[in-house]
């Protein structure tokens, strides 16, 4: 009658070959399917044969030929633990490494073969009909290395659950726990219990280990998908990771740092203590700086800088995330001088001048430089446009717009007020010169004509020129402007007239 432990071998065994036969229809779509098959039907060879011990007690070649039998199903179960293990945890074996894996197995059948020979793997004795094994220098040879082997999976998954982000680890804890159990039983079996009755506890443990990955298999599905590790992320993302120490030196920078930060000539990452993005780390540790710089490449980049502490408190370091923000930069740019022109002549429109005038008021009141500004007005503008249409009459602003852009130098500002008035501010340009640049303005746009349908339209504007003086405000220089320019069109328009001088 078979014992215990031999009924429970049998019991693993079918376990163990339900669980490959689930497992092995993956194999096209998950790399982890095919190790963790070859894993299971090795252990079910390994646990029939155990299994079948009891019915094979009569004669000595089937009891002999059994305990060989366990050995090709323990080879697999190492090199598939090994195997799984290093796919799991992010490494790709080429076909190269799996033909290695494949050394053990084939030089063990060949002991195997000659053992009966040589006695090199297990020494065969029979007393009264009961076959008695002993181990040879072969099989702890064999043993040494299927620990090693699993030994080192288990090191590499172990490792991967370390870096893996949080929801995956417990897919590393099951597979180590899987891996560990009959590893554990083997043990035991080489060092306790093979030496009392010659009871063999391995296949006991691998109906464990067997339910473990059916359960694993049937609800869980762990082997469609290689767990990922935190390193995958920062390896695939656009962004650039800098790590650095409390002294500031790059621990560690991904890929994405590499490409964003390497110098013009493309030595690699700029990480020199002169790194522009080095500007925005400092020693106060609830720092969470963000600001934009230009890169070495021309490239504006998006800084932040977020310093780690560890569990007591102390500076363990600093993160700066990196962001490629040019096209974003530009698109503001873009849209901030949208919203600052005028849709039909390209000028500044009111609201852009309402703020330049404001800070050209406070630069010149601090500095004590002059500031004047021209107002110009289209005359008889609402003659064009109900004479010609509406075409014509933004065709004229359209031409006075051009005229009064050119006249602009730097650090002036052509912007259209509003309706057919024209504003020239001049930051450190005092009223004679004012008025002169403005009755430029007034001949050269009188000199345009804007066709029609019928005879071409003559441009003539009338300009008022006002100079801020000390106290005033942008609204009282603006004020003056205005006044000036209804001055000149009441003399008779076509020309310019200054502003009175404020007197106090």
């Amino acid at each position: 009658m078979p014992t215990l432990v031999e009924a429970v071998s049998l019991l693993a065994a079918v376990v163990a070959t339900a669980t490959g036969v689930l497992v092995v229809r993956r194999r096209r779509t998950s790399p982890l399917a095919l190790p963790l098959a070859v894993m299971m039907f090795g252990a079910s060879l390994w646990a029939t044969a155990r299994a079948l011990l009891h019915v094979a007690e009569g004669s000595v070649p089937a009891t002999v030929t059994l305990h060989y039998l366990v050995f090709p199903g323990a080879a697999a179960v190492a090199g598939a633990t090994f195997w799984y293990l290093a796919v799991l945890s992010g490494r790709r074996l080429p076909r190269r490494a799996r033909a290695l894996l494949l050394v053990h197995p084939a030089l063990l059948v060949v002991a195997l073969v000659l053992d009966p020979v040589h006695a090199w793997f297990l020494r065969v004795a029979v007393e009264g009909g009961r076959v008695e094994m002993d181990a040879g220098p072969l099989y702890w040879a064999h043993t040494a290395y299927s620990y090693a082997l699993i030994g080192a999976g288990i090191v590499l998954a172990l490792g991967a659950m370390v870096r893996a982000v949080p929801g995956h680890r417990r897919v590393f804890g099951v597979a180590v726990l899987a891996a560990t159990i009959p590893t554990v039983g083997n043990v035991l079996t080489n060092v306790v219990a093979a030496r009392t009755e010659n009871v063999h506890l391995t296949p006991v443990f691998f109906l464990v280990s067997a339910a473990i990955w059916w359960w694993v298999e049937r609800f869980g599905g762990h082997s469609t998908v290689v767990p990922v590790a935190t390193r995958q992320v920062l390896e695939v993302i656009n962004d650039a990771v800098v790590v650095l120490d409390p002294r500031g030196r790059v621990l560690d920078a991904n890929p994405a740092a590499t490409a964003l930060l390497g110098a013009p000539d493309g030595s690699g990452l700029d990480v020199g203590a002169d790194a522009p993005w080095r500007a925005y780390l400092d020693d106060d540790p609830t720092r969470r700086d963000r600001g934009t710089l230009t890169a070495a490449t021309g490239a504006v980049l998006d800084v932040r800088v977020t310093p780690m502490t560890d569990p007591v408190g102390r500076a363990a370091g600093t993160v700066v995330v990196l962001r490629d923000v040019t096209e974003l930069e530009r698109l503001r740019a873009e849209l901030v001088e949208q919203a600052t022109r005028d849709g039909l002549t390209g000028l500044h429109n009111r609201r852009a001048l309402a703020q330049r005038l404001s800070d050209a008021v406070d630069e010149a009141t601090a500095s004590g430089r002059p500031l004047s500004m021209v107002l110009l007005d289209v005359d008889h503008f609402k003659a064009v446009n109900d004479t010609h249409g509406h075409a014509v009459g933004d065709a004229v602003l359209v031409a006075v717009g051009r005229e009064l852009a050119a006249s602009a130098a730097r650090g002036e500002t052509a912007a259209r007020l509003g309706g057919e008035e024209f504003v020239l501010l001049l930051p450190g340009v005092g009223a004679p010169e004012a008025t002169r640049r403005a009755d430029e303005v007034r001949a050269r746009c009188a000199g345009l004509t804007v066709p029609t349908d019928g005879a071409p339209v003559r441009l003539t504007l009338s300009a008022g020129v006002a100079t801020l003086a000390p106290g005033e405000s942008a609204d009282d220089v603006l004020r003056a402007a205005d006044d000036a320019m209804y001055a000149a069109k009441a003399a008779g328009r076509d020309q310019v007239r200054a502003a009175e001088p404020t007197t106090t």
